[in-house]
């Protein structure tokens, strides 16, 4: 029986585990790298995690909550004058633009940032200050890109 020499399944581990990690970031990949920008309102949660490091836990006022009992839905965005805000959630792939959701924050929840800026940071959200600037693939996949003044 004929066996692969030692570097080709090393070779092959490599590769598989390669795929695996492109998988696991290809909706965020997607998102930051073909997706559109967009910029909504945000609300802070908790500013920081102990175990985590410094972040801001942010909530988005203008996105609805998914229907009852739904796993997934979508959120159609309409501009809101130099905002956007998501109207009421669907469950049937709306025309774009729109956010594809598995939860109210649909995965934009938490912007990490230096410790010594999360405090400000806060501060200026919860003065109405900034808003949050989010890229948003053809599939309604989305990524947090920054945080800016409104």
């Amino acid at each position: 029986m004929r066996s692969f020499p030692r570097p080709a399944w090393v070779a092959a581990a490599v590769l598989v585990q390669g795929a695996l990690a492109v998988g696991v970031v290809q909706p965020q990949l997607s998102a930051r790298l073909t997706g559109a920008e967009y910029r909504l309102a945000v609300a802070p949660v908790d500013p920081i995690d102990p175990f985590r490091g410094a972040y801001v836990q942010l909530s988005y006022p203008g996105l609805p909550d998914g229907p009852p009992g739904s796993a997934g839905f979508y959120v159609p965005l309409v501009r809101d004058g130099s905002l956007w805000k998501g109207t009421g959630p669907v469950t049937v792939r709306p025309k774009s633009p729109y956010l594809s959701c598995e939860s109210h924050s649909c995965g934009l929840d938490s912007f990490f940032v230096p410790e010594e800026r999360a405090r400000a940071i806060e501060q200026d959200i919860n003065a109405d200050r900034l808003a949050a600037v989010i890229r948003v693939d053809d599939r309604g996949r989305a990524v947090l890109i920054r945080l800016e003044p409104r």
